[in-house]
């Protein structure tokens, strides 16, 4: 199998033979140089050599040889008003004119690349620049150059950036990140071939390899070199190249990168989903085996339902689970104000994805991203349109593991709800009352029976169920930790009184807290005027919830739970 250089090498072959300009996004230019090298060393067929390039790097605003060792005089003419790049497009444009004793370059006539460094940058490209690449574009296609002589283009700016005059006569090249046997190669160089082999070590070097995909080639090796030197090769130095790549995904600053310690055992309810991904998780957790015999990469879910229910903190014990990156797309941080702005931050965010995998992607409320304007063929909602557009067709082309786990709390677009997008399409209902008095108890378990210092008591409390009794399919989960939380707020006070009462005693212990199913159950009669699930709409409107129910009893979704109604 090639690797990722080898053929991105020969797309650039090709490229060099058959285009006028090519476009190479990449901010690593030592390796797209060290690729270009290869070319002009080793294809032979092509006749180049290293006095058939001519660089220009506008980062230090010089002209010098493909191999550095020379540079060349290159002269401001004041009184053409040009210099840099425009000075040498002119020339390679009119080799005639001006003439050679005004321009202090040297012929082009044996120069075939252009090799042109940061050059869309905005503070840096100008209508005389646009002009000139798009003449000498126009006469390539006439064939007045050599079918090699090509103009390319290096730089980190987003492909968006390219200006629309030239953008016709650009080729865009993409340097993909290196696959599973590179970063296995450079493993080797850093760590020794040995680490593969020695029992001990196998483990963690199988393991670096994975938590490094879908990084760039220069960010593998400074990773490694970074880990290596600080703890060599073991749990630890995996969990350090985990934490540089997430260091290194957040660069986006559309992609959030989160923690999670969540687990399905914490989740109350939602038992067949949680099942369900257990399965995907053993998938997600034996890629090369998958891959090897043809077993189709998991694609993701999306859960709608009811908000407040879990669904967030299943996407969080997902990632857990699957034991890779958690990354979350906030919706909110797409839209820009000017023309292509938000379809290229959304291509951003899912190639930043990509590079992180394998992953997690939670992408919370997705309906908001594409739930469409109010002026339905306006402006607005062709902008969602191209979005939704764009995101589908990622979805069903990408070939890296990226897990979407999106979550919906409202009505969606048809196109996102049919089955084959996502692996399956989950409904998430208010907890029944056994659910519910799950829901309670692993709250509660958590924050306080595991606490050996707890001030409050739940001993009292033998069954769950005689407190969830009248929250069956009413209470949200998070309205169910409200109530608790109001319980535990109240019982408190009794606590300051106490202290109150013995604040001059200096050995002063208090008395546990015992708290009773009559204590729930006067906060819950409190709050149910005001729980989502008895919230009323106004006249001819509809509330979300009833919103989700309708969607529900029109789409049939898979339930999340075995005890859904």
């Amino acid at each position: 199998m090639k690797t990722s250089s080898e053929k991105f090498e020969i797309q650039l072959t090709k490229a060099i033979l058959s285009c006028p300009i090519v476009y190479i996004k990449h901010d690593n230019y030592l390796q797209v140089d060290k690729i270009l090298k290869d070319i002009v060393d080793n294809n032979k067929s092509l006749k180049l050599d290293k006095n058939s390039v001519l660089e220009y790097d506008l980062g230090f605003t010089e002209v010098v040889s493909f191999d550095r060792k020379e540079m060349i005089d290159l002269t401001y003419d004041r009184f053409a008003g040009i210099g840099g790049i425009p000075l040498i497009l002119m020339k390679l444009i009119n080799p005639n004119h001006p003439k050679d004793n005004v321009f202090k370059l040297p012929s082009l006539d044996e120069k075939r690349i252009f090799l042109f460094k940061n050059l869309f940058n905005k503070d840096v490209v100008s209508p005389k620049i646009l002009t000139l690449l798009q003449t000498f574009a126009i006469k390539y296609e006439q064939r007045q150059y050599n079918k090699l002589t090509t103009i390319i283009i290096v730089s980190p700016e987003p492909v968006d950036k390219i200006p629309l005059m030239i953008a016709k006569y650009i080729t865009v090249l993409e340097v993909k990140p290196p696959i599973e046997d590179e970063i296995k190669q450079c493993v080797c160089d850093i760590a020794g071939k040995q680490c593969f082999e020695n029992i001990k070590t196998r483990k963690y070097a199988e393991e670096m390899v994975r938590t490094l995909q879908g990084l760039q080639l220069y960010d593998v090796k400074q990773v490694l070199r970074t880990t290596f030197e600080i703890c060599g090769l073991n749990a630890k130095a995996v969990k350090l190249a985990l934490e540089e790549k997430k260091r290194i995904v957040r660069r986006s600053g559309i992609i959030e990168v989160m923690d999670s310690d969540e687990s399905f055992e914490e989740v109350g309810g939602l038992k067949r989903l949680c099942e369900d991904l257990e399965i995907k998780s053993q998938i997600y957790g034996n890629l090369g085996d998958a891959n090897k015999y043809n077993v189709p990469i998991p694609k993701g879910i999306l859960v709608v339902g009811m908000p407040g229910c879990g669904k967030s903190m299943i996407a969080k014990a997902t990632a857990n689970k699957f034991g890779v990156s958690l990354l979350r797309l906030d919706v909110s941080r797409l839209m820009g104000k000017y023309v292509g702005e938000s379809e290229a931050n959304l291509r951003l965010a899912l190639s930043t994805a990509e590079a992180a995998h394998p992953c997690v992607l939670w992408i919370d409320e997705i309906e908001k991203a594409f739930a469409g304007g109010n002026n339905p063929g306006g402006d607005e909602d062709m902008l969602v349109l191209r979005m939704m557009g764009h995101f589908l067709t990622w979805m069903q082309e990408r070939k890296s593991p990226v897990y979407i786990v999106a979550t919906a709390n409202g009505v969606l677009r048809p196109e996102f709800m049919r089955k084959g997008r996502f692996d399956e399409v989950y409904f998430v209902d208010f907890p029944t009352q056994q659910e519910a008095a799950e829901i309670l108890e692993k709250k509660i378990n958590k924050r306080y029976l595991n606490d050996i210092e707890c001030l409050f008591d739940f001993s009292e409390i033998k069954d769950y169920t005689d407190i969830t009794k009248k929250m069956e399919g009413q209470f949200a989960g998070s309205e169910i930790e409200c109530v608790l939380n109001i319980v535990v707020e109240r019982k408190f006070l009794e606590y300051l009184k106490e202290k109150e009462v013995n604040k001059d005693k200096e050995d002063f212990k208090p008395t546990k807290i015992k708290i009773k199913v009559s204590d729930f159950q006067s906060v819950i009669e409190d709050m149910k005027k005001s729980i989502m699930a008895n919230q009323k709409g106004k006249e001819n409107q509809k509330t979300a919830i009833q919103q989700i129910i309708e969607m529900q009893e029109i789409y049939k979704f898979t339930p999340a739970s075995k005890s859904s109604k």
